[in-house]
């Protein structure tokens, strides 16, 4: 066989592979169509960041589990957007997309439709579900894996609608399918460690602990409807950490996500705690700031970047 004919075949079969690709996946596979480009990074790799240290951690809602975190020297992380679920089997959750939003990191704590819409970050790197260290500028992001949540807490019982979902009996570790994985992620950076849980379980293995030891700030999933963790839950979460804040997420706003969803707002167990109601949806927080501290709740409520709600950016 010639070299003309031999090239002809592989043309013809990776056009044919590529027709076989979904439309779902092609519309994630979007980092060539940006007309952005990653000079920023090459710009924090020699200088350690984008501007001259601001001395404060700036935590910016963007609805359900998704915070936009930006280090002192202006770097820009964003965890866990959302997106409605494309096997449609969970219904619509949101009133709109999440907004196309340009950051430096984009991390996904577990690959379910609420926390993995990272197709809809303009991002210049992504670590999804990630394990290990990764350090850029006076940022350090520690990725420990887990579990997530297997059987539901409250008064939605989900965990029967994961075993319909799946054909069998049992979700659960150890042998799990990879949805029910959770990486947590440490965010080190301004002198501040931000714990992000996602959706892990309320009990994690002393092994786990200790590779998290004691932190400053963390989120916590959890809400009226006791969705992922239910109130004595989250409390442990916040009392294991040592945590000086605690951020509730995961629950419901109005302006972004439907009833349908089953969740309920987290101002119930908010008020359970000493606690500071945002008024807008961002905070700035700084060691000197939240030193005094300890398992005090802020809780975002409504306000959110995403309709704006509440806010000026």
């Amino acid at each position: 066989m010639n070299r003309t004919k031999i090239f002809a075949i592989a043309i013809a079969i990776a056009i044919g592979g590529i027709a076989t690709i979904s439309d779902e996946a092609v519309s994630q596979m979007n980092a060539w169509m940006s007309n952005k480009n990653h000079n920023r990074i090459v710009q924090i790799q020699n200088e350690g960041g984008v501007q001259n240290s601001s001395g404060m951690v700036e935590i910016a809602y963007y609805s359900n589990s998704s915070f936009k975190i930006t280090s002192p020297k202006g770097i820009t992380l964003m965890v866990d957007p959302w997106r409605n679920d494309p096997s449609g089997a969970w219904g619509l959750w949101y009133r709109m997309e999440f907004p196309m939003t340009e950051v430096d990191i984009g991390l996904s704590t577990h690959a379910h439709f609420d926390h993995d819409a990272l197709d809809r970050l303009d991002a210049n790197m992504l670590l999804d579900r990630m394990g290990g260290t990764f350090e850029l500028g006076d940022v350090k992001i520690i990725g420990i894996a887990d579990k997530h949540v297997c059987v539901a807490p409250g008064i939605i019982p989900w965990t029967d609608a994961v075993k319909q979902f799946e054909g069998r009996d049992d979700p659960c570790p150890p042998t799990n399918m990879r949805h029910l994985d959770n990486n947590l992620y440490i965010i080190e950076t301004g002198g501040l460690r931000l714990l992000m849980w996602g959706d892990n379980r309320a009990d994690p293995p002393a092994s786990v602990m200790e590779k998290i030891g004691q932190v400053d700030v963390v989120f916590v999933p959890v809400d009226g409807s006791r969705h992922i963790l239910d109130y004595e839950q989250a409390d442990n979460v916040v009392v294991m950490t040592g945590a000086k804040v605690a951020i509730p997420h995961h629950y419901l706003v109005p302006e972004t996500t439907f009833v349908t969803s089953t969740l309920m707002t987290a101002l119930e167990w908010t008020e359970r705690h000493p606690n500071t109601i945002l008024d807008k949806p961002t905070v700035q927080l700084s060691t000197d700031s939240i030193a005094d501290m300890k398992g005090h709740v802020m809780y975002f409520g409504s306000h959110n970047m995403v309709t704006n709600e509440g806010g000026t950016g």
